[in-house]
């Protein structure tokens, strides 16, 4: 029994002491082998978002990379680290506490130190998309993937010398993402168009679907996204007011001597322009406020704002989901009696603002024989496997007549032909509207306006419809228009 024990004694000192042994040597030495432990380290080495795709399958997202070098606590990445980065006393200093890390280079390829491609992405869209712009991104989950390195540690958690590390890859080569209606061709002419624009947007649509083929904001650096806020129209409106009267076969002339009275207010035509005698088609080329305001006045505020309200203003605007807004404001019924916004809303002023998308699919509804679409800009889900689940949107709907539709198109091209829209004319296919609008901003003593051409092209069989609006402009003819001849000049040319 005693022999027992002593045997047993000996056993147990034995294996402790060979414990003890094997903590002072991984505590103390610098050197350990793969295997050596079963602890391991995971290295995020990118975390990606979904994958957007242009119309054609293109990826507008997820489109480039980046180069990542995997720095690892040896001998042979200190050596090389002089050669990759400038300043390394920082990345030394995080490599003595035993554990990879990941730095970006622009070095290609380097003797010792792995160079990894991590997913990038490259567009010119950025505020409809990214996220920190509220973009499309914001309404979906903010990673469908990650590819990680697993490395094996010692029991202080340093990495084991010749461990290599294995690549998990979780769902990162997912095609998971949305197919848009972006295109990327088009994208590229708006955004080319608007080099000399300070502050602004330009959004362009297919005229049929009402689907948004370009979306540019101004200035790039810019977090708010453009096409989806609202401001003061001015009178590209005058488009609605004359699908409003041509609707209701309501048929005036008009003599403008430069100023009109309603009520206890005067309102008055640009520098006090007397037109003289105008008929709906003359007052849309010289842009009469006068004749408008007096054409706001005999068609009512009742039938204005239905109107109005068939083209989709003053509803809510879905574009994907969760991504849901106003995409205009009308003065409501009060306002329109007691407040004096029936003669300023003839003009496109007082309380009516729109989003330069709503007004864009409102010339989409003109130069589409009258039938209004829900705004697009996504087609269809696509999962992990690349297979597509199709976005349903309800019937496109008539809302004005093909005559009335015709013969307001007619007039816009006469708006470019003979009037303040020329600076936007190519090969006599342009047709549209300009607007310099008050916005009751005052800076440096003077009121910022607000200027747009909205228009489409080309006239004969119009594809594209195009609004321009550049903030704190000159005027609608020379802020803008030339910014929609550029357009329509590349458009043309496809």
């Amino acid at each position: 029994m005693k022999k027992r024990i002593i045997i047993s004694a000996v056993f147990v000192t034995v294996f402790f002491a060979s414990i003890i042994t094997r903590l002072g040597y991984i505590a103390l030495s610098g050197s350990f082998a793969v295997g050596e432990t079963y602890n391991s380290y995971t290295l995020l080495i990118d975390s990606k978002s979904p994958n957007l795709y242009y119309h054609n399958y293109k990826r507008l997202t997820n489109n480039t990379y980046e180069k990542y070098a995997l720095l690892k606590p040896n001998a042979k990445t200190l050596a090389e680290l002089p050669k990759l980065f400038n300043n390394t006393e920082e990345i030394i200093n995080e490599l003595k506490k035993g554990k990879p890390l990941l730095e970006k280079t622009d070095i290609e390829s380097s003797e010792y130190i792995p160079i990894i491609n991590v997913s990038s992405s490259d567009y010119n869209c950025k505020q409809l998309i990214s996220r920190e712009c509220s973009g499309l991104l914001k309404y979906l989950p903010v990673s469908i993937g990650e590819k990680r390195m697993r490395f094996h540690v010692d029991a202080l958690g340093r990495m084991l010398t010749g461990d290599e590390g294995t690549v998990i890859d979780d769902n990162y080569v997912s095609s998971e993402g949305l197919l848009l209606t972006l295109d990327s061709e088009i994208q590229n002419i708006a955004y080319n168009a608007c080099k000399s624009v300070k502050s602004g947007c330009v959004i362009i649509m297919d005229v049929n679907s009402s689907s948004i083929v370009a979306c540019v904001t101004k200035p790039d650096e810019s977090y708010l996204n453009k096409p989806f806020l609202q401001y003061s129209v001015g009178s590209v409106f005058k488009l609605i007011i004359a699908a409003c009267a041509i609707e209701n076969n309501i048929s005036i002339n008009y003599t403008c001597n430069g100023k009109i009275k309603i009520r206890d207010t005067e309102y008055t035509c640009q520098n006090n322009k007397e037109h003289k005698s105008q008929n709906l088609e003359q007052a849309l080329v010289n842009s009469c406020n006068c004749y408008f305001i007096n054409l706001a006045e005999i068609l009512g505020a009742k039938r204005i704002i239905e109107t109005a309200q068939k083209f989709g203003f003053g509803n809510d605007i879905k574009i994907y989901k969760d991504w849901i807004f106003k995409g205009s404001s009308l003065p409501s019924a009060d306002d329109m009696n007691n407040d004096g916004e029936l003669p300023l809303i003839g003009f496109g002023q007082g309380k009516l603002m729109s989003t330069p998308v709503q007004f864009c699919n409102a010339l989409c509804t003109i130069a589409n024989g009258g039938y209004y679409n829900r705004i697009k800009l996504v087609l269809a889900e696509i999962n992990k496997y690349g297979e597509q689940s199709l976005i349903k949107y309800t019937n496109k709907n008539r809302v004005i007549s093909k005559n009335s539709s015709e013969l307001l198109l007619k007039y816009m091209r006469s708006v470019v032909k003979n009037g303040s829209g020329k600076n936007a004319d190519y090969k006599n296919e342009s047709a549209g509207k300009t607007a310099t609008a008050q916005t009751g901003q005052i800076k440096n003593g003077r009121e910022l306006l607000n200027t747009w051409f909205a228009g489409v092209y080309p006239y004969t069989g119009p594809k594209y419809a195009i609004v321009v609006m550049v903030e704190d402009g000159i005027s609608g003819a020379e802020s803008c228009c030339p910014v929609f001849r550029t357009i329509v000049e590349k458009l043309g040319a496809m």
